[in-house]
């Protein structure tokens, strides 16, 4: 029931006012301003009925002195103002102060009913739109909290295909905050030229309503980096009318496809390791047979009196292709059926060191020049020291090949420390990477005319083996940079902390 408080110092009025008023609420009665302002600090009201000159007994007082103490106490409530003594700047004052109405006396008893219930109705309503406001407010945080609580990457685009809605999982994965994406053009921010034909195709035919399948693309995030997405695109459009949103649905498959391109090349690796075991043993027993032959047939040319050189040089040709064809079958054994490591401390200044002194005549032979850098902060690593200088050899043999055909250039060795990382690096000035990573990598890919494309692959392997990471990235000022990622772990296997 609705509360209602009447001031009123005549009696005989009040009395009637509070039977007139006590069908619609409960009416609490008083006939100054002290006991006014005690009743409206002690409870909350819906309706005030004052009268405009008040007695008190501290000083004298109108009902426009208790407005504030009013809607301080009940700021919901409907104040009106009765007097017997009207004036045009009491009325404007009322007015400045917002009540409901002002009522001269003497006033019709169901006028006056009829104006408490429209106040009262007044206070329904204000009351009402709150509690909807409190109820929406919650909805929009549960809603909120669900939209930003999914995996999924969600993206809201109107017509012009600009941001609207960007939940957190758009914004992890793509390094931009809600703040920054917001009416960014989605295309201009994410895309490509080469990607944003399928794109605009997908959000195009779903403004129109029409279904779209799942597609990707490649998405640029804030660090530089690409992600594959894989999106659907569906028209917001409540209660059936013209969409007036795209929201597009991503789900970064990034990890998954690597993940599946490991488990392809594994399952390669483990077929050709098969194959391999099967065939390493009938190949190299011909191979060992013909060098026994040769080094014969080169001990009998050199008794020959005629014709004993050009038989030696056919021999060496011949020795030299069947060394090769050696070392080739070593590789494809060691990147199929690798060996296990042989751990122990090892200084990475020292593999460093190592592979420069080896691979130097063959660089300045190839007039090319040779740079070693070694960083500070390093420490011993627990690894396979041959495995590791069999990696770097070939990404230098690699280097060597990209510098050889223009006949200059300058390779970088270093070993370095980058936090809980240490790295080994060979880096050229060649003329880089003319195929994506994941296809450099990929076995016998090569781009030279006698390469067996294993040495990536096998310094790959050999990297992870050791629970590191092989990374290639182009050379700024032109080149590659290959770099063997390896963790700082202790004699036991145990990262290093920090």
């Amino acid at each position: 029931m609705s509360r209602i408080l009447l001031v009123e110092d005549d009696l005989d009025l009040a009395e009637n006012v509070h039977q007139l008023l006590g069908r619609i609420g409960e009416v609490e009665a008083c006939t100054d301003a002290d006991a006014a302002a005690e009743a409206v600090r002690s409870r909350r009201f819906d309706l005030a009925l004052m009268d405009v000159r008040l007695a008190s007994d501290l000083e004298p007082r109108t009902a426009l002195d208790l407005l504030p103490l009013v809607r301080e106490h009940s700021p919901d409530a409907e104040i009106v103002l009765m007097s017997g003594y009207a004036t045009l700047d009491s009325a404007l004052e009322a007015v400045r102060q917002g009540v409901f109405a002002y009522v001269p006396k003497p006033f019709d008893p169901r006028g006056l009913l009829a104006l408490a219930e429209r106040a009262l109705s007044q206070v329904a309503l204000r009351r009402e739109r709150k509690q909807l406001s409190k109820e929406l407010g919650r909805s929009e945080a549960l809603h909120r909290a669900v939209f930003d609580a999914v995996d999924e990457l969600i993206v809201g685009l109107d017509k012009s295909h600009r941001i609207q809605l960007w939940n957190r999982a758009a914004a992890a994965a793509t390094g931009w905050s809600l703040e920054e994406a917001l009416d960014q053009n989605a295309c201009d921010l994410l895309l490509d030229a080469s990607q944003r034909g399928l794109f605009d195709h997908a959000v195009e035919s779903a403004s129109r309503g029409e279904g779209t399948g799942a597609f990707r693309v490649l998405i640029n995030t804030r660090a530089g980096e690409q992600r594959v997405v894989q999106w659907t695109a569906r028209p917001l459009s409540p209660d059936g009318a013209p969409p007036r949103m795209v929201v597009v649905a991503g789900t970064d498959v990034t990890e998954r496809l690597a993940l599946e391109r490991r488990a392809a090349d594994a399952e390669a690796m483990a077929a050709m390791g098969r194959l391999t075991s099967a065939l390493a043993h009938e190949i190299r027993n011909p191979i060992n047979a013909a060098k026994l032959q040769l080094e014969v047939l080169r001990r009998s040319a050199m008794k020959l009196e005629n014709g004993a050189d050009a038989i030696q040089r056919r021999v060496e040709v011949i020795g030299g292709e069947l060394s090769r064809l050696s070392h080739l079958l070593d590789d494809f054994m060691g990147l199929a059926r690798p060996k296990h490591l042989t751990l122990h401390a090892v200084e990475l200044e020292d593999v460093v060191n190592g592979v420069a002194h080896v691979q130097r005549p063959t660089i300045e032979s190839a007039g090319l020049s040779l740079e070693v850098e070694i960083g500070d902060g390093l420490c011993p690593s627990y690894a396979d020291e041959g495995r590791l200088k069999q990696a770097m050899m070939h990404l230098v043999t690699n280097a060597i090949d990209a510098l050889q055909a223009r006949g200059s250039g300058t390779i970088r060795l270093a070993a370095l420390r980058d936090g809980r990382v240490q790295e080994l690096c060979v880096e050229d000035d060649g003329p880089g990477l003319d195929q994506p990573e994941d296809q450099v990598v990929a076995p016998f890919v090569t781009t030279k005319k006698t390469g067996t494309g294993l040495g990536l692959p096998f310094a790959k392997k050999i990297t992870e083996m050791h629970g590191g990471q092989l990374l290639l990235r182009p050379r700024d000022g032109g080149g590659t940079t290959v770099r063997i990622r390896l963790p700082v772990i202790d004699a036991n296997g145990v990262p290093e902390p920090g």
